[in-house]
């Protein structure tokens, strides 16, 4: 990766419904080598997809999006799990 400066602001506000999806990068078959160490994951994240905020998977694109008070991906992972398991 180049020492250029990266806005997250700007690649977080991207309009999933206005980019072509051939245009997103599809992550499914994206290798993710847990031997990189944490400090140099973002960047590796950021380099594999272009924008981590807007992606695809297949054929279906996806745009993740984070409020400051939302609960830890892991609690609500952990919940959806439980509610499936449970019949919900």
């Amino acid at each position: 990766m180049n020492n250029q400066q990266i806005n997250l602001s700007e690649l977080a506000s991207v309009d999933i419904q206005k980019v072509s999806k051939e245009d997103l990068v599809d992550v499914s078959s994206l290798h993710f080598d847990s031997a990189i160490p944490p400090h140099l994951r973002a960047a590796y994240i950021l380099k594999a997809t272009g924008n981590p905020y807007c992606f695809r998977v297949g054929e279906l694109g996806v745009k993740l999006e984070f409020t400051d008070d939302a609960p830890p991906l892991q609690d609500a992972f952990s919940d959806l799990l439980q509610r499936k398991k449970s019949g919900l």
